[in-house]
């Protein structure tokens, strides 16, 4: 049997190598983060990597020391063993770390977290009842700008209206057109073309829908030239164009959701969060690393002709 001492020897070494190890990655994304760095997951591969061959390097090391056969369950648990003592050495450091070096650091880790996480969103396709939410918003805006120009004093200031049946009519027209306009608009979102289809995505559904909002300006103006609400209508429009940004799918969807990005205000509970994933990955990447090095209880022997057998 393997003596206590040399198995805590070996494992304590290349425990801690692993520990340093995560420190290096911790560090370089510390780094990375800083700096802006677009290619962050080539050190999630780098970790994996290493990862694989302190555990190899450690149970091959435990293997060649121990006198008997070294079955699949010890080499598990030599695995679990060194993930253990390196997420014990980084929870030290991340405690340090948090502390001393980069006081803001979680914060600044969460502002990345819901950064990236927006841009994942921005990828996903807007849904109906999204557009739908969209268009009766536009809608609203349309009418409450409308309303607002109605019961403004610019009709009022108008010379060409001479009696108050004329404003009324001007009125009535108004009404009209942005009831028109509406239903073009509205319509246009919803035929969702196919040449259009990259831009239902969360992240160019709003731009591509303002510019939708002054290509039906644009036709509608075309085809009622000569009437007296149009530049009115026009006006409604362009102060409407201003305000759609206010109600960008994107960030309704994000500010409903941000929740999920877990943010830690604690060092503590966010170094034995890291301290855990790693201990996870490590027995994950243990049970391949376990299974390449064990010893098979039924070796396949190599043959060895007999003395006596005759060879032509």
């Amino acid at each position: 049997m393997l003596k206590d001492k040399t198995f805590w020897k070996i494992h304590l070494k290349w425990g801690g190598i692993l520990g340093i190890l995560l420190i290096g990655i911790e560090l370089l994304k510390m780094f990375a983060r800083k700096v802006d760095y677009q290619a962050a997951q080539m050190l999630d591969l780098a970790m994996i990597v290493g990862f694989i061959l302190m555990l190899h390097q450690g149970v091959k090391e435990f293997k060649e020391a121990y006198p008997e056969r070294l079955s699949f369950a010890k080499a598990f648990r030599s695995c679990i063993v060194l993930s253990l003592i390196g997420a014990l050495v980084l929870f030290g450091y991340d405690m340090f770390h948090y502390s001393f070096i980069e006081k803001d650091g979680l914060q600044q880790k969460y502002t990345v977290a819901l950064d990236k996480y927006k841009q994942n969103l921005a990828k996903d396709t807007l849904t109906n009842t999204e557009l739908k939410a969209y268009t009766d918003a536009a809608t609203a805006i349309l009418d409450g700008q409308k309303e607002a120009l109605l019961n403004s004093a610019t009709i009022m200031k108008d010379n060409s209206l001479t009696s108050d049946s004329l404003r009324q009519e001007l009125r009535n027209e108004i009404n009209s057109g942005i009831l028109i306009f509406q239903q073009f608009y509205v319509n246009k979102l919803y035929s969702k073309p196919a040449t259009d289809k990259a831009q239902y995505q969360l992240g160019n559904f709003t731009p591509y829908a303002k510019k939708v909002l002054m290509e039906t300006l644009v036709s509608y103006t075309e085809q009622n030239q000569g009437k007296s609400s149009t530049p009115y209508v026009q006006e409604i429009v362009q102060q409407t164009n201003d305000s759609l940004a206010n109600i960008d799918p994107l960030e309704k969807r994000y500010e409903e959701n941000k929740s999920r990005v877990p943010h830690y205000d604690q060092n503590g509970k966010y170094a034995a969060v890291s301290a855990m994933m790693y201990l996870l990955y490590g027995m994950f990447f243990g049970l391949f690393v376990a299974m390449f090095n064990y010893t098979s209880k039924k070796p396949i022997e190599e043959f060895v002709p007999s003395e006596n057998e005759e060879t032509e």
